[in-house]
């Protein structure tokens, strides 16, 4: 199995490629090129030529270009070339307004052109603000935190099912609970069957018992955390202690949570909450705000998987398909001192976790369905074949009836 990793932090896309007509095509091997440039240091030359792929790019709407797009707008960022780089994640912009249409149409395994995922249309405005913030125009960054924020509640609130959300606020927390498509695909004997001939079955395991309950699939920590600093610095502390209150329903011992969401009380004058009395005060004053996000790791890869699976009654069929290499990280951690005072960092999201819950729980599940839908429109065909081939071989004998039943049998095959 061939494995790569994309620059780009959380989205790392499994290549196919297309013929495509007189475009150039770029492949698996120029991202692994840009990939190894990236990760030996050589930001600069990176952005080069993740700039030159994007311009490359800028007027198609097919293929890879999004993904190109959203590499080119990180190693920019990354290479301090602000501008360049919000030139690049302004054409990815665009390109997801071209794909949504009005109606949210994410990414489906198997079609030639990448459409992006959830995680894509939250992290393109967390990288637009990052270069407004590095940049210093502070307005423009709240901007984008605002944006990021009704992306993550138009989700909650809007696109996703009333019966889901119902079923995440009653097993939210709880081991070896089977995600809401997931549960609702086992109910279907012949999605089962792939499903178990899939050989998924031990990396569905893992996640569902050791990570899923760390972070469903509604809330993005990232997210609220920055709308929470953001409305911070408007001095809008009330809005920022709501999304402080779903961060720490997420994470109730959360250290840094804890003592933001004090801070944020004793800067509106008000009582503590019984249980955040003994929390200490931070490193700075608490109508102040100052913070510091280290980003480290690497994205995970993607692994092709190629199975071929019978069901009852049906064709025999060859299925390809590609899932995330879930990679762990030790994080060493980081401190940072502040006059003579010294605090250490605490994690906010391990965006490798945001990948795996929306393949399990978004992505895996259509690409069965589709699988068995395929399955089942084959085997239409295929009856229909045979039928055609008893036909023709019950044909008076004449001199087309060996082409006739030839051409029947290879319908069949």
């Amino acid at each position: 199995m061939r494995r790569f990793r994309s620059i780009f932090r959380l989205l790392a896309a499994g290549f196919l490629v297309f013929a495509a007509g007189c475009r150039t095509d770029y492949t698996e091997q120029d991202q692994q090129e840009l990939a190894d440039c990236y990760y030996r240091g050589d930001f600069a030359e990176a952005a080069r030529r993740a700039s030159e792929i994007s311009a490359d790019e800028k007027d198609e709407t097919s293929l890879h270009a999004l993904l190109w797009h959203l590499e080119a707008g990180n190693a920019n960022l990354d290479a301090g070339n602000y501008e360049e780089s919000l030139r690049c994640l302004e054409r990815a912009e665009k390109l997801l307004y071209l794909f949504d249409g009005g109606k949210r149409r994410f990414q489906q395994p198997g079609m030639g052109t990448y459409r992006g995922m959830r995680s894509d249309r939250l992290l393109l405005h967390l990288l637009k603000g990052f270069n407004y913030l590095a940049d210093g125009r502070m307005e423009d960054f709240l901007v984008e935190i605002r944006r990021l924020r009704a992306e993550q509640f138009r989700y909650v609130l809007f696109e996703a099912s009333p019966e889901l959300r119902s079923y995440e606020a009653r097993n939210f927390g709880k081991k070896g609970v089977a995600p809401w498509a997931i549960r609702n695909l086992l109910r279907d004997s012949g999605k089962k069957e792939i499903f178990r001939q899939s050989g998924m079955s031990d990396s569905y395991t893992e996640y569902r018992d050791l990570r899923r309950p760390e972070l469903p699939l509604f809330y993005n920590p990232l997210a609220f955390y920055l709308s929470a600093l953001g409305y911070a610095f408007d001095g809008e502390y009330d809005e920022a202690l709501i999304d402080f209150r779903y961060l720490l329903m997420l994470e109730p011992e959360n250290r840094l949570y804890r003592q933001d969401y004090a801070a944020l009380f004793r800067a509106l004058g008000d009582s503590l909450p019984q249980d955040f009395g003994r929390v200490a005060a931070g490193v700075v004053p608490d109508d102040q705000v100052v913070f510091f996000i280290v980003a480290r790791g690497r994205p995970d890869g993607w692994q092709n998987r190629q199975v071929a699976y019978e069901l009852p009654n049906q064709v025999p069929t060859d299925w390809r398909f590609s899932y995330p290499d879930y990679q762990t990280f030790a994080d060493p951690g980081f401190t940072v001192r502040c006059g003579a005072r010294q605090t250490s960092g605490a994690r906010l999201a391990d965006l490798s976790e945001f990948l795996s819950e929306e393949f399990w729980q978004r992505v895996f599940p259509d690409m069965i369905d589709r699988a068995w839908q395929a399955t089942a429109a084959m085997t239409v065909a295929n009856n229909s074949a045979k039928v055609s081939l008893a036909a023709a071989l019950a044909m008076k004998e004449s001199e087309y009836k060996a082409l006739v039943v030839a051409a029947a049998a290879a319908a069949v095959a």
